[in-house]
């Protein structure tokens, strides 16, 4: 079970560097086993909280050191499911051994699509439009709500978007946010997007949308009554783009050409 494994972190105190900095480990324990590592990074010991397993204060430093943690929890927890799901026991010492290396290199769900946003708007403005931004920022948010409320984390391996991923993320937008299904619809849409990036990317090699059906409701629509149509036709617009806009819906009342 998940609950079995515990990650710790943890500074070398008694072993202190000419800069007054000290090393910080990990340990990794499940059920009787258990082992340590280094996260080959160093941080102050006077802002160190030993119960929380961070550094306190909003320095860049402080911020940079706390993001590394978060990060390498994120991996031990995801490998260690993704492990769990393929063998009947895992050990302290196999969990290690499996994330060496990974915590450098392996992109995250949330980081990715951080990055992906930052580059998105630099090109706001030339090629790209401040609505889709907003849909990008909106798609984040809801991922971020979603992974502390279900996982307790903030943020996850990308190789753990998975089918299962996509339904329970769906189920909690439904139930919990009580969305539409044509909200839901739209954000996975967007979601969509940004994992074929990271599939073209090589960040990721399988579609976890793969035999995912997207669901809509269909529209009702409504044909405007004689005196609807009439009131759009005597309403006084004050601003010119208003006026063109309307002429333009009247024309296609009349005409049947498409407004759009």
């Amino acid at each position: 079970m998940i609950t079995e494994l515990k990650v710790l972190f943890y500074l070398k105190k008694n072993q202190p560097k000419k800069d007054g900095l000290s090393p910080l480990m990990g340990r990794i324990t499940i059920g009787k086993t258990m082992c340590q590592f280094s996260l080959k990074l160093d941080a102050d010991a006077a802002l160190w909280d030993s119960k929380a397993g961070k550094m306190t204060g909003k320095s860049h430093f402080a911020l940079d050191v706390n993001r590394q943690i978060d990060r390498t929890n994120v991996l031990i927890h995801t490998r260690y499911r993704e492990m769990e799901s393929n063998q009947n026991r895992v050990t302290a010492l196999e969990l290690k051994n499996a994330i060496q290396g990974i915590a450098s290199t392996q992109d995250t769900l949330l980081s990715y699509l951080d990055e992906h946003n930052k580059s998105f708007f630099e090109r706001v403005g030339t090629d790209r439009c401040t609505s889709t931004y907003n849909k990008y920022l909106y798609v984040y948010k809801r991922l971020q709500s979603f992974l502390r409320h279900k996982y307790n984390l903030t943020d996850i391996s990308f190789k753990a978007l998975n089918y299962s991923f996509i339904e329970q993320f769906v189920f909690y937008l439904q139930v919990e946010n009580e969305f539409k299904t044509n909200t839901i619809s739209d954000t996975l849409v967007t979601l969509r997007r940004i994992v074929k990036k990271a599939i073209n990317k090589g960040v990721i090699n399988k579609d976890p949308f793969l035999g995912y059906e997207l669901e809509r409701d269909k529209a009702k629509h409504k044909n405007l009554t004689k005196e609807e149509l009439d009131k759009i036709l005597s309403v006084e617009l004050s601003k010119p783009a208003h006026q063109i806009s309307r002429d333009m819906f009247v024309l296609a009342c009349f005409t049947g050409l498409a407004y759009v």
